[in-house]
């Protein structure tokens, strides 16, 4: 410190002193008598600068507490400011202190207490520590050093490049850069700073590993199979007793627990696995009771042996299966719950499946068509929907291999391809036919179910009355289950409320028939026309086809004048805002065509992915529901579809087929689901519909005589040349016909109906007024359903100090179960205190928790901790 420096410091210290109320007086500590021989010839007017001589202690004292008032003292001591055993201790409390050496300069600069042992730290890492970024990047680390242990796990962390110079954070960083690079390498790193034997014994006090610390997968083991005894009995680690330390188990659980929060994840799931490997641990645990193995989380097998369970239950049958869904939905906050999601989905829904057969098994299988339609709306679509769950899961699932989990979770899909098609399609399907044979054979629609011909009556006249304009949005194969998610996620992502109903579309369920009857029209008819050499079915509007979008818009602008009829494409991919504004302008009606679903669906190449399709169907329906609102200030919006679709994963048999020829007639037009025949025709095996045709049709069609419609019964597909045999549409099943017409009403804040978007609220059901265990479990209750206006969030939860310093370990909540049944919404939560944190008893601290989406965090409950730790810290060195 160059002289200039030190008076203009020393003066700074004396100004901010009275000398007129009982002096200043200022003390220089130099441990190392660097400044002995020349502080007496530094200029500093009207300041005595006083030595602490050998046996004059007891003088000095006694000089040093009369009356200095007046006067400006600056004491010279050649030691360290250390309390303990010190004379002038009392002197040394009142005045302000002052050091000019290099290392005071580096201690004061790191935060640290100027102490003999401290010094010793840098000597120990004199090299380290005279590079001036090293002292910033331990000064980054942490806000003070308080004993010479903690600086030194400090040069470990800044050596290693750890975010926190705690023992787990340095722990961390060493195996992550170890796994990297190789145990060699990482250690190293440490001996470049010297810093590697103290590593070594800080390891071995850390977490009682005494092996070589250059094995990294050794290390990792011990580390991981500690932590993992915090999770399990220990009768179930028998073969692992010397693969771990009992007495470090929570130090390890902690370090693992804070790894998987961290960004170097990656590198401990390498770890894990190589561990894994190692011991043969999945067939270790492999005879561990289900209901211990859900209590652990540490290694991603762990995981996977509990999937392997389940799917063997569910393909089983339906025992336990409650069970089975509240042990998924606790695995929702483990720690590999993310890298082994798509399992625990599809496990979900083929739980979701068994539990619905269990309880539905045995209903009535009669009802007219009204009644059969409510259960299906009602309860019975959800089968739908959780075998589009299913596949869905599936389908990402296998791309990813894990553990070669995707034979059993195949095996688990035959199973509930079995339950899907053989009980619930064919007796459904059965039911309904049932219901409504007559009906169709009759009126070609089943009687007292709304139609999807009065769709513009219905829907947009009502509209045009109470709005500006009339939006339609009309999506290619949105069956009904599949609207159900979306009406859940406009609900979500959306200001707007949503009302769902559903009509029943117009045989045969196919593009042609659905597009038309949902124009606007007097009649809606089908005829017999040539398409060169043979013959085809038309369908008319007002006696006019409209094949085509720009046809639509013509039979909508008979209607009204200004009607717009567009492409989703067009609109929303090639349109900028001002293109879209001029051209819908003043029109009263406007038809978006949106087709994803049935573009995947009718292509034999990609068929089995048209549940992604569904997916991909929902994301864009909601972006363009909110650019509609936001570029047009809608209101209101419709959403509907020409047609459902039937679709099964698994090859047909030879039995679910039919043929052309089982029609005893002239057909002019067939899919895998229907055939259009002239007057006349019959058939046994197919049942008959009923067609709406005019015996005079318009645009080239012929003068003969009316249509007869069939389709095949239950799943039954008509064989066709060509591949494309699973999805299918066409028919009367309650998949193909149930077409969703989904209200959409924009809510502006402060409006009548308007309810803010919000995430559910988290309770904390358990009494908790003191912590007198370093383990302990809570209970949470989350507590609304995640439905509606009612969003799902992430909660971590911690216990910490005024300052909010988590003192405990971090447990997640993922609060996302939507059971109207409260105590189905109830967490568990298993939580420890960090190992080393000291802890006072007098002091308050909270439990906290934190909304990770928003980052908002506050008190749940103000606590006591009545625990007493030996520090971490202190590894012997």
């Amino acid at each position: 410190m160059r002289t200039t420096d030190i008076r203009s410091e020393l003066q700074r210290l004396f100004d901010a002193r009275d000398p007129a109320r009982g002096g200043a007086l200022v003390i220089w500590h130099d441990p190392d008598g660097e400044f002995a021989e020349t502080v007496d010839e530094l200029e500093l007017p009207n300041i005595e600068v006083v030595h602490e001589r050998p046996n004059q202690l007891l003088a000095l004292k006694r000089a040093l507490n009369e009356d200095l008032s007046g006067r400006r003292i600056l004491l010279y001591r050649q030691r360290s400011r250390r309390l303990d055993g010190d004379w002038l201790a009392d002197i040394e409390v009142r005045s302000p202190s002052f050091a000019a050496d290099y290392a005071s300069i580096q201690l004061r600069e790191l935060g640290a207490a100027d102490t003999a042992d401290m010094r010793e730290v840098l000597r120990a890492h004199k090299a380290f520590f005279a590079k001036k970024t090293n002292i910033k990047k331990i000064s980054r680390l942490a806000e003070g050093y308080s004993t010479p242990a903690r600086l030194e796990v400090a040069v470990m962390a800044a050596a290693l490049g750890a975010e926190e110079a705690t023992p787990q954070g340095v722990l961390r960083a060493y195996l992550t850069l170890a796994e990297a690079e190789g145990g060699t390498e990482a250690l190293d790193v440490l001996a470049a700073v010297g810093a590697a034997d103290s590593f070594k014994a800080a390891v071995s006090a850390w977490t009682g590993f005494t092996g070589d610390v250059t094995d990294a997968v050794a290390l990792a083991q011990h580390v991981l199979v500690s932590a993992l005894a915090m999770q399990l009995p220990v009768d179930t680690l028998g073969p692992l007793e010397r693969c771990y330390s009992g007495e470090h188990a929570p130090f390890c659980h902690t370090l693992v627990h804070e790894w998987t929060q961290s960004e170097q994840r990656e590198g401990l799931l390498a770890l894990c696995g190589a561990v894994e490997d190692n011991l043969g641990l999945e067939r270790i645990l492999a005879d561990v009771e289900l209901s211990a193995l859900s209590q652990a989380d540490t290694f991603p097998c762990i995981d996977a042996l509990i999937l392997r369970r389940l799917f063997a239950s569910l393909a089983a049958g339906t025992d336990g299966v409650d069970e089975v869904l509240a042990l998924i939905a606790e695995r929702r906050s483990s720690r590999w719950y993310a890298n082994l999601s798509f399992f625990y989905e599809g496990a979900a829904a083929a739980a979701n499946m068994r539990r619905f057969f269990r309880d539905h098994e045995h209903d009535s299988a009669g009802g007219d068509p009204a009644q059969v339609w409510r259960d299906y709306t009602r309860t019975w679509y959800q089968m739908d929907r959780w075998y589009r769950d299913l596949h869905g899961a599936f389908a990402r699932a296998i791309t990813r291999g894990e553990y070669e989990l995707d034979e059993d979770f195949r095996d688990c899909c035959a199973a509930m391809e079995d339950l899907y098609k053989n009980w619930y399609l064919r007796g459904l399907a059965r039911r309904w036919t049932h219901a409504c044979a007559g009906d169709f054979a009759r009126l070609g629609y089943a009687d007292g179910v709304p139609r999807q011909v009065d769709f513009s009556m219905a829907e947009v006249e009502p509209m045009m009355r109470t709005n500006k304009r009339a939006w339609v949005i009309v999506s290619d194969a949105l069956r009904y289950e599949v609207a159900t998610e979306l009406a859940e996620s406009l609900e979500r992502e959306t200001r707007g409320v949503c009302e769902l109903d559903a009509v029943q579309a117009t045989f045969p369920s196919i593009t042609k028939c659905g597009m038309t009857a949902l124009l606007p029209a007097s009649s809606f008819t089908m005829g017999e026309r040539r398409e060169g050499d043979r013959a085809a079915l038309a369908v008319y509007a007002d006696g006019t086809e409209a094949p085509t979008c720009a046809a639509r818009e013509t039979a909508i602008r008979r209607h009204y004048p200004d009607g717009v009829a567009v492409r989703y494409d067009d609109f929303i991919n090639s349109m900028d805002r001002a293109q879209r504004l001029a051209r819908i302008g003043d029109a009263q009606v406007v038809y978006v065509y949106h087709n994803t679903i049935d573009a995947y669906g009718d292509k034999p190449a990609t068929e089995r992915k048209v549940f992604t399709g569904c997916r991909e169907a929902i994301e864009e329906l909601v972006a363009c529901v909110q650019t509609i609102v936001r570029d047009f200030k809608a209101a209101r919006i419709v959403l509907t579809a020409d047609h459902g679709f039937l679709y099964t994963a698994e090859a047909l048999a030879e039995s679910e087929h039919a043929a052309v020829s089982d029609v005893d007639g002239t057909v002019i037009e067939a899919g895998r689901r229907y055939a259009i025949a002239r007057e006349g025709a019959t058939s046994d095996p197919l049942l008959t519909i009923a067609l709406p045709t005019s015996c005079a049709q318009a645009n080239g069609g012929s003068n003969s005589s009316a249509l007869t419609g069939f389709t095949p019964r239950e799943c039954v597909r008509i064989r066709m040349a060509g591949g494309g045999e699973n999805y299918v549409h066409g028919g009367i099943s309650l998949q193909e016909l149930c077409v969703p017409v989904l209200r959409f009403t924009n809510k502006r804040a402060g409006t009548r109906g308007y309810v803010e978007s919000a995430p559910v609220g988290l309770s904390l059901v358990s009494q908790l007024d003191a912590i007198s265990n370093t383990l302990f479990t809570l209970e949470f209750l989350q507590d609304e359903p995640a439905s509606g206006k009612m969003l799902p969030a992430t909660y971590e939860i911690f216990v910490g100090d005024a300052a909010r310093i988590p003192v405990s370990d971090t447990a997640r909540i993922v609060a996302d179960r939507t059971d109207a049944d409260a105590t189905a919404r109830v967490f568990h939560v298993s939580m420890n205190l960090k190992p080393g944190v000291q802890t006072s008893e007098h002091e308050q601290y909270h439990l906290f928790v934190r909304n990770v989406d928003t980052g908002a965090v506050q008190s749940m409950r103000d606590v006591r901790i009545r625990v007493s730790f030996a520090p971490a810290f202190d590894f012997g060195w």
